[in-house]
């Protein structure tokens, strides 16, 4: 799986669903592997991911556990360079007529509405945790009409947790 598939799955559903219209750690003592966490927002401004190696895993509702196997990449600080892993896109994409990303309270909420081949889908996403070494993203999609067969609305949590240090290229 590429970075870039990591970034738009991990660090904003918004992409996933824009697509659709066209271990704890918590808890453990900081480590040199597991830096003590940073505040989500300072200043107003998103803190990234710490780069490194991240691990994501996502479940979806009605899905059974693990039928969306975790990935794992390396984050680079090239990779999170400016904000575009926490706001998606950089502009709205033409087939939306709505798409709002806030930061407030260490959280990144977005709010979008797309239309593409007569289905119009509302997403909502917020993406809180410390982004040093975790953070989860919870998406709501809704579909209208609804797809025959799939749930409406489709839930989907992902939990992406720093495991490390990148390893060094064999």
């Amino acid at each position: 799986m590429t970075r870039a598939t990591f970034l738009a799955a991990g660090g904003v559903a918004l992409l996933l669903a824009l697509g659709a219209c066209s271990k704890k750690t918590e808890d453990a003592a900081p480590t040199a592997e597991t830096p003590a966490a940073a505040p989500a927002v300072s200043a107003g401004v998103v803190m990234k991911p710490t780069p490194g190696r991240w691990k994501m895993t996502t479940t979806m509702a009605g899905l059974p556990a693990g039928a969306m196997p975790a990935i794992e990449v390396c984050l680079t600080a090239d990779d999170l360079k400016d904000d575009t892993w926490a706001t998606g896109a950089r502009k709205r994409p033409d087939n939306c007529s709505q798409m709002e990303t806030k930061v407030s309270g260490g959280r990144v909420t977005t709010h979008a509405v797309c239309a593409s081949e007569g289905i119009t889908t509302t997403m909502d996403m917020t993406a809180s945790g410390d982004f040093s070494r975790r953070y989860t993203v919870e998406t709501e999609m809704r579909m209208s009409p609804a797809a025959p067969g799939a749930p409406n609305p489709m839930k989907m949590s992902v939990v992406a947790e720093r495991l490390g240090d990148c390893q060094a290229a064999k």
